[in-house]
């Protein structure tokens, strides 16, 4: 994806799994940053394709996940546009659920967006695309989590 803006740039990405990884390499190399300044960019980014993926059409057969970032000098904003919700009779919209396990392989994605973030939210409409949108402080320590012996 090109842009006239200099601090905006974009991927599209396809619905292969592997995709996750090509996106965290991509948001690193155009964060400007340092790579332990760019690990909260990079941990956002790969949630958010990875709930694409998993959750939405983007996921299935000739799905895209687009991907844009906003670089300004304190924040970053990232923005992950998937192809609309999957058949079914549930349209699911993004939420922060209640506290699972946090060594559970899924369910704290969007929990972890949350620690990562100033600032997120959604646009879209039932059964349409739908845009997440993280804004992300550049000048923030990168969030470190921990795993306590029980």
């Amino acid at each position: 994806m090109r842009f006239s803006d200099p601090d905006r740039c974009g991927i599209v990405l396809g619905p292969d799994p592997g995709h996750v990884r090509l996106a965290r390499d991509w948001a690193r190399r155009n964060s400007r940053a340092t790579r332990r300044q760019a690990d909260d960019l990079v941990l956002a980014v790969s949630v958010l394709v990875t709930n694409a993926l998993q959750h939405t059409r983007s996921g299935g057969p000739g799905g895209t996940t687009q991907v844009v970032l906003y670089r300004r000098p304190a924040t970053y904003t990232l923005s992950v546009t998937d192809n609309g919700p999957r058949p079914g009779p549930a349209i699911p919209f993004p939420r922060v659920e209640a506290a699972t396990n946090p060594l559970s392989p899924t369910g704290n994605g969007l929990r972890l967006l949350d620690a990562l973030c100033a600032y997120w939210d959604w646009t879209g409409a039932a059964g349409e695309p739908l845009t997440v949108r993280a804004v992300l402080d550049r000048a923030a320590t990168p969030v470190r989590f921990h795993v306590k012996p029980s």
